[in-house]
């Protein structure tokens, strides 16, 4: 096999760990005193730019709000990426449901044109034994894998089962679990132990899971996964996408704010009071410290920053943040004349060793033209330390190395590869998480209230839209004082 010493590997972004690292990993963290005075008192601090902070900030924008963000840019894992003018999605890269009278009314009243961004189907597609099948997770395509017939028809049964629970299954926002006897399991052990396939049809689902979820089905909740997998099977449900990917909802929200987000701006301590709560700031572009004071705070970060922010003064068990687990991620955009044929939008690939699966952009290719294929890689929550060590030129001819053996040629066509690394990617909904989420979690105490995709135990842009929304109103109700005594 040829050792790919042609393309040019470049790390691109992803997280900017430094300035949290230096505070909160660090073996000697630097020594931080609070300033005397108060640089700042806005009415709402919103901690953390991704798409939870900026609808909440979005949806307070009528108030004085300031939103502050530890990375070198807004957007968390909704980046974009460029290559010789086409523009790639460098992470989160699509969302769902966008014919959904509530969520179309959202995204338009952004100004987004959702024509521009449906999706031509089959929207998705799995590699499999050598071979393309079109749609796979329909009821329609499900028939059609090479399985034996046993198994073809416990398949259809499954997804008639799943497609009958769409109108009674949102999970968002849910005060009660329906099925909570799925949480309790794997959707390995649902598919095996409870509908009876073999351990090959559990390897089909291999690649959703660990690209969507965070971990194989055996180390996701069922009932996770089955939502997941809902809007796959659903024949009414659509996706969407921006040739940027979700980058594009989080500039429609930017440009919408009175103020853009002060990046580089790590809070490193939190003090809640009587009449507001007391952050202090580290400004990494200038190395100094300074105070702000705000009626409330949204802290849209994931719970492995809140553990170590929220002092139990704050109202939270810090014990209860220690149930979160985070998987890593590695995405790798391809460029070059690349004439790989892939007949979905999003294309699953079963046996794949470093990327799970793939998007192309344009999807077609034209003759002699320039594509770029973005690999996503994930990374198991044990494998983070190894994503940030490894050189970024290994990891990329790794996921050459792995395409060239599944798809010949089409390494040798690529010109750049951009690496993008994310060191805590998405929460994952292992078995029992849900559960303890919905018992043991309050998203606000006080003056300081929590908002990200994590609280919903769902790694979607959904869930942190959804969370976003629910903070603002929680925001709004501190501020008017409609929480008796602050509780």
């Amino acid at each position: 096999m040829k050792s790919f010493e042609k393309p040019l590997v470049r790390l691109r972004g992803g997280d900017s760990p430094a300035s949290c690292h230096t505070h909160f990993y660090s073996p000697a963290p630097p020594i931080t005193h609070w300033p005397p005075e108060v640089a700042e008192t806005p009415e709402v601090v919103v901690v953390g730019a991704g798409l939870s902070g900026l609808t909440a900030a979005y949806r307070l924008r009528d108030r004085q709000v300031r939103v502050l963000e530890a990375g070198e840019a807004p957007g968390g894992v909704c980046l974009a990426g460029e290559y010789q003018g086409i523009r790639y999605p460098a992470g989160s890269a699509y969302f769902y449901y966008p014919s959904t009278p509530a969520w179309q009314a959202w995204y338009q009243e952004l100004g987004l044109d959702l024509k521009d961004a449906a999706l031509a189907a089959p929207t998705s597609a799995l590699f499999y034994k050598g071979r393309w099948f079109p749609d796979c997770f329909s009821q329609n395509g499900l028939r059609t894998l090479p399985l034996a017939p046993r198994e073809l028809e416990g398949l259809a049964g499954f997804a008639g089962d799943l497609a009958a629970l769409e109108d009674q299954f949102d999970l968002l926002g849910a005060q009660e679990l329906p099925h909570p006897e799925w949480d309790a399991i794997s959707l390995a052990h649902y598919l095996e132990q409870v509908r009876g396939f073999s351990p090959e049809v559990t390897r089909i689902f291999t690649p959703y899971c660990r690209s969507c979820l965070g971990g194989g089905p055996e180390a996701v909740s069922a009932l996770a996964a089955i939502y997941f997998l809902l809007s796959e099977i659903s024949p009414t449900a659509a996706s969407a996408a921006f040739p940027e990917g979700n980058a594009r909802l989080v500039q429609a929200l930017l440009a919408a704010l009175p103020r853009p987000p002060r990046v580089q701006q790590t809070v490193v301590q939190v003090k809640p009071g009587p009449d507001s709560v007391q952050l202090l700031v580290w400004d990494r572009a200038t190395g100094d410290y300074y105070r702000l004071a705000a009626g409330a705070v949204i802290l849209a970060v994931g719970k492995f920053i809140s553990r170590r922010l929220l002092t139990p003064e704050c109202g939270w068990d810090p014990e209860v943040f220690r149930a979160f687990r985070y998987s890593s991620y590695l995405v790798a955009a391809l460029g070059g004349a690349i004439t790989l044929a892939a007949p979905g939008y999003e294309n699953w690939v079963v046996g794949a060793e470093n990327f799970t699966d793939f998007i192309l952009r344009p999807r077609s290719a034209a003759l002699e033209g320039k594509r770029v294929m973005v690999l996503f890689a994930p990374q198991p929550p044990e494998g983070r330390a190894a994503l940030l060590q490894v050189r970024s030129e290994d990891q990329g001819r790794q996921v050459l190395q792995d395409l060239e053996r599944l798809f010949p040629g089409t390494a040798r066509e690529v010109e750049e590869v951009h690496l993008f690394r994310f060191g805590h990617a998405q929460v994952v909904p292992y078995p029992g998480f849900l559960t303890h989420l919905k018992g043991r979690l309050k998203p606000r105490q006080g003056r300081i209230i929590l908002a990200h995709s994590d609280m919903e135990g769902l790694p979607s842009i959904e869930s942190a839209i959804f969370q976003g929304e629910q903070a603002a109103r929680l925001a709004r109700g501190v501020l008017e004082g409609k929480f008796e005594g602050g509780q």
